[in-house]
């Protein structure tokens, strides 16, 4: 089975002889511009998602419950370091 899959749309007339300078300028493939693009719509949109996530979580938290950074630390081993 392949691991990709061909994708087709419309694209504005009057922009494309733009892309193709654009992309002949970064010195990138169309294909590759395109695909690196989409991946970090990809991760930027995965990013929010998380960060609207922790948000709630965040909003949620009893924050009576909250220790110190210093009292963390000392419970995790990592202040015995000398």
């Amino acid at each position: 089975m392949k691991r990709t899959v061909r994708l087709n749309f419309e694209f504005p007339r009057e922009e494309y002889p733009y892309l193709k300078m654009m992309c002949a300028d970064m010195g990138v493939s169309f294909k590759d511009f395109a695909t690196d693009l989409l991946m970090k719509e990809i991760e930027d949109y995965e990013d929010c998602i998380l960060a609207k996530k922790a948000q709630k979580r965040l909003e949620k938290m009893d924050r009576s419950e909250n220790i110190s950074i210093e009292d963390a630390f000392e419970s995790s081993g990592w202040g015995d370091e000398e």
